[in-house]
């Protein structure tokens, strides 16, 4: 094949009331600007340029903005010249991604019909009557929503990639024989490989067979070439396809830990008409056995994050293997083998890199329909029956030999005509078989016989993420999706794990130095400034990130302490910048560390091999301390020793567990034991303590955090306080020897507090939640309640029910507990700080010490005792 790249300058003339093809805008090279391509409009400068707000809106913090938005149709032309080498051979335009429709003209003549897809080439063939040398193309490019497809698809949303008009990835003139190979589709299985070839020839008539000859030869991933293959065939027709086998003794095996890749070698010949192209694959097939995902008949689980198409910097897809291996990469660092494209499918350089490094894709269609989010639903629109299913054969087709892309699903929570669901899934899997396929990802429904697993939010009825149940959480680190795992008849994969609102880092402003104008970060910094808060952000990020990394870990160790979950996919590792402003990852929009958590933290907690300690959080020294030692393992050298007779549940690490349980700097207990369980006796402990649990099994740890409180009389130190309960017994001091409890009932305006912080976006799911605490730790009020600087599990039933004051009602507050407001509200408020009025000292509570746990009356006593010493 030989090839002609056309990037570069063309000239361009907008069209924002499609007028052009009346105008004969196809006939003539326009005058205006060099448009450079690949590229968006955008990035040529060309459309409505985007201005700051003012004011913090729900138009304004939904998403940031292309500096300069084109929506309407975009007419590009140059010259290209044909060699003379050329002539009479097939020649065809490609261009790798378009958004969303282009249409092509040559010398003024319309070549073939209109193309609309997102998310594969746009190839149009030549005339073969073209002759050598110079010629007009030009091409038009419609970006606008002509799908009907609304605006929530990450494929095509002002919250994700936006609506760029352009052409942003290979754009060439292609030449081939008239015989050559058109596609080749590689179906690997234990032993060797089948393939599916389609061959083009000049054969026309049905009276008219040619034969051909096909070599086919493998390179393994050590560079070996194995024995040539030749087949002979009868060419019948002008587009042909035609099946072979290659037999491949003791494959290498491609998955997450041995990513191995083969190239298969066609070489096509008629007479003296050759055609040789190379086609990278693994030997690699998935499967489901016993409710158990499986790859290579081997067992895996996924571990996974979502990527919604967020390029904070181009405003469309990395195009470059490079890039994408980049990104990925930082995935695997955090201990993860998969990626959910969110309803959108990336281009072939993603594919590619995940090929390289052994992650598991799974792919879905722009399709995100449904009334809760849209004005109609899926199959509403007659074009969705056309184009969707086309949509999914081209996707198929196209990235179906990357051994990466293991699963694929029609789109994000889509409603509406299932049988319209059903019959492209089915259509497409009766196509090809490499993958796993379900419906739709999100919504519990009942399962059709196509489907092979079910990534959702709740399945049988059954919560299979902890959004929902955080006070059931809060017990202790022993809660399982067995239930739903029992229930259901497929494995189950929890859908958008997390969506935990850390304080947006409106700094990284200055970072947005291309396409994207981050609009919304923008008026939360104006917001922030205009609250006096702005000096708090490295304070309110570091506090906010610090729960969310907690809840992160109980999400995922919830699903990895469910035999035989399929896994869970995150909401996410990185931020989602729209719908309002979604700042829920342990990494910024543009994949960088926010500080929060190291790889190698996040990884005691999120890999291969997990040790799990399952135990209450909260003791009091009179109970044993009843704990279960249990292991996460797929990990390599399990999952490739695993012998298929065996059950699926014995695939457990076979090694000694290494228990440390640390009182301060000090052990209090160590062992080591095969066994699962151990009791703790706690009747030592004296003083209230924080234990530090950490568990080893071979170089794999992880560690947890358990309060251990002594019986004590927070009644008798109350009688030695000074404590006011209303604000008329307030306004009686006048001056006080003491420091005196002030109570919520003091107080004419008080906030709500919670432990768990904003979901997702206190704008698009509006809340007035704060997004974590911070403590000052060293404040002696603490002496007799162990804490750290945010705070964990012992601080949840104190959080949840207190009454924070706003602190600018006490100008010389010194706060002791403080909450991270959200972006929205923006106010610093305090359930607990001292404060000096006319000559008296004050500490205000704003904590419910009346509940019967532990913990809170630890805190109370705690309490007591510094008022009665203050």
């Amino acid at each position: 094949m030989q090839k002609m790249d056309i990037s570069g300058n063309w000239n361009y003339k907008t069209d924002e009331m499609n007028v052009g093809e009346v105008n004969g805008y196809f006939k003539r090279i326009f005058e205006d600007a060099p448009f450079v391509l690949p590229g968006s409009a955008c990035e040529n400068k060309i459309g409505a340029k985007q201005e700051y707000y003012e004011e913090l809106t729900k138009e304004s913090i939904r998403a940031p903005r292309e500096r300069y938005e084109y929506i309407a149709p975009l007419w590009l032309q140059r010259e290209v010249t044909i060699p003379n080498e050329w002539e009479g051979k097939c020649i065809c335009l490609f261009l790798e991604r378009v958004n969303i429709a282009s249409m092509l003209w040559i010398d003024g003549k319309q070549i073939d019909r209109q193309i609309i897809g997102l998310s594969t080439p746009h190839i149009y063939r030549l005339p073969k009557d073209i002759q050598p040398g110079s010629h007009v193309l030009t091409l038009c490019i419609d970006n606008r929503n002509l799908l009907n497809m609304d605006c929530m698809a990450s494929g095509y949303s002002v919250d994700t990639q936006g609506y760029w008009n352009g052409i942003i990835g290979r754009m060439e003139l292609r030449c081939e024989e008239v015989f050559h190979i058109e596609d080749v589709q590689i179906y690997p299985d234990e032993n060797g490989i089948d393939i599916r070839g389609v061959f083009t020839s000049d054969v026309h008539s049905p009276f008219v067979k040619k034969k051909i000859v096909i070599e086919l030869m493998v390179e393994t991933p050590r560079g070996e070439l194995l024995e040539t293959a030749v087949y002979e065939r009868e060419i019948y027709n002008s587009r042909q396809p035609e099946y072979f086998r290659y037999e491949i003794n003791m494959p290498e095996y491609w998955d997450e830990f041995t990513p191995a890749l083969y190239k298969l070698y066609v070489k096509y010949n008629e007479k003296t008409e050759e055609d040789k192209k190379c086609f990278l694959f693994g030997m690699r097939t998935v499967s489901v056995k016993n409710k158990q995902f499986m790859i290579n008949n081997r067992p895996f689980s996924l571990r996974g994050t979502t990527d919604c198409a967020i390029f904070p910097l181009t405003g469309y897809p990395f195009m470059d293997k490079e890039a994408w291996k980049e990104r990925l990469s930082t995935v695997k660092e955090y201990g993860m083998n998969h990626v959910r494209f969110h309803a959108w499918c990336p281009p072939e350089a993603a594919f590619t890199a995940a090929d390289e490094l052994g992650i598991y894709v799974s792919v879905e269609m722009p399709l995100w329909l449904n009334k809760d989010v849209c004005a109609l639903e899926a199959g509403e629109d007659s074009i969705h029956k056309t184009y969707y299913l086309q949509e999914a054969m081209n996707i198929s087709r196209v990235y179906g030999n990357h051994p990466s892309f293991i699963m694929f699903s029609n789109g994000n929570e889509n409603m509406g005509d299932f049988d319209l669901l059903e019959t492209i899934i089915k259509q497409v899997k009766a196509c090809d078989s490499r993958r796993l396929y379900t419906l739709t990802t999100n919504f519990d429904h009942p399962l059709l016989p196509c489907e092979d697993y079910l990534c959702a939010y709740e399945a049988a009825g059954k919560k299979i993420r902890i959004q929902d149940i955080h006070d059931r959480i809060a017990m202790d680190s022993c809660y399982t999706y067995d239930e739903a795992v029992n229930a259901a008849a497929v494995p189950l994969v929890s859908f958008e794990v997390g969506q935990y609102c850390v304080f947006p880092d409106v700094d990284m402003i200055e970072r947005y130095t291309g396409n994207i104008l981050p609009v919304n970060l923008d008026v939360i910094r104006k917001r922030m400034k205009e609250k006096g808060i702005y000096h708090r952000l490295n304070d309110y990020i570091n506090a906010s990130g610090a729960l969310a990394v907690k809840l992160y870990k109980e999400d995922i160790e919830a699903a990895l302490r469910t035999k035989g979950m399929g896994g869970f996919e995150l909401l996410s590792l990185s931020d989602y910048t729209g719908q309002s402003t979604a700042t829920i990852g342990i990494l910024d929009a543009m994949y960088q560390s926010k500080g929060l958590v190291t790889p190698e933290e996040f990884r005691q907690f999120c890999n291969s091999v997990v040790p799990l300690f399952k135990a209450k959080r909260i003791y009091q020294n009179t109970e044993i301390m009843h704990a279960q030692l249990a292991v996460y393992d797929y990990g390599k050298e399990h999952v490739e020793n695993y012998n298929e007779a065996s059950d699926i549940e014995k695939l457990v690490i076979n090694t000694e567990f290494e228990l440390i349980i640390y009182n301060g700097t000090e052990v209090f207990l160590e062992t080591i034991t095969k066994g699962k369980n151990v009791d703790i006796d706690l009747s030592a402990i004296e003083k209230a303590v924080m234990l530090k649990v950490v568990l080893r099994a071979k170089e794999y740890l992880n560690t947890w955090n358990i309060y251990v409180y002594p019986a004590v009389d927070s009644q008798l130190m109350e009688v030695r306080a000074a404590v006011v309960r209303s604000k008329e017994e307030l306004l009686k001091i006048k001056e006080a020897k003491r420091r005196i409890l002030v109570t919520a009932d003091c107080v004419e305006k008080t906030a709500e507090g919670s432990y768990i912080p904003v979901f997702w976006s206190p704008v698009h799911f509006p809340s007035t939640k704060p997004c974590g605490a911070m403590i000052d730790e060293t404040h002696p009020i603490f002496a007799d309640f162990p804490t750290e600087k945010y705070p964990d599990y012992q601080w949840k039933a104190l959080l949840d029910s207190s009454k924070a004051a706003y602190l600018s009602d006490f100008p010389n507050a010194k706060p002791i507990v403080e909450f991270v407001p959200n972006f929205v509200d923006c106010s610093e408020i305090s359930p607990l700080f001292e404060y000096e009025k006319n000559g008296s000292k004050y500490l205000y509570c704003g904590f419910d010490l009346e509940q019967e746990r532990p913990e809170v009356r630890q805190l109370k006593y705690s309490i007591y005792k510094y008022l009665e010493i203050n």
